[in-house]
């Protein structure tokens, strides 16, 4: 009796035991058979490995990026801003953030010395 033992290309491992025709005619289907259909209604995600090649994949654009920007821009250098200023410039270009999440965006680029930052009526307002 022979017996094959076989890793697939999804990773199950198949163990075969028979005569040895219907081993070879066993081996012979599952290298030659396509990859099974995915059940309906679930799909797999491209994973970001597969998408690595491809340069919209890894880019991820963030509030920083976009504060970075604005700098370049030179939004800070016309007037002072106050997170509530650099807010509505990000809202009127369509990125919705919270003021919680960016803040700590603009203390990083303060000591990235992207920014400067200075205190007035209690209140920091940032400029370049």
């Amino acid at each position: 009796m022979a017996t094959a033992n076989l890793t697939l290309p999804d990773g199950s491992k198949v163990a075969i035991e028979g005569t040895a025709e219907e081993v070879a005619m066993l081996i012979s289907q599952l290298s030659s058979a396509e990859q099974p259909e995915p059940t309906k209604g679930r799909r797999r995600r491209k994973t970001s490995a597969r998408l690595s090649g491809h340069k919209e994949a890894r880019a991820t654009i963030g509030p920083r990026q976009l504060i970075e920007e604005l700098a370049r821009d030179d939004y800070f250098k016309a007037q002072k801003r106050t997170i509530g200023d650099v807010q509505k410039k990000l809202e009127e270009n369509g990125h919705i953030y919270a003021l919680h999440s960016l803040s700590p965006v603009l203390l990083r680029l303060t000591r990235a010395k992207v920014l400067r930052r200075i205190k007035e009526k209690k209140v920091w307002v940032y400029v370049k």
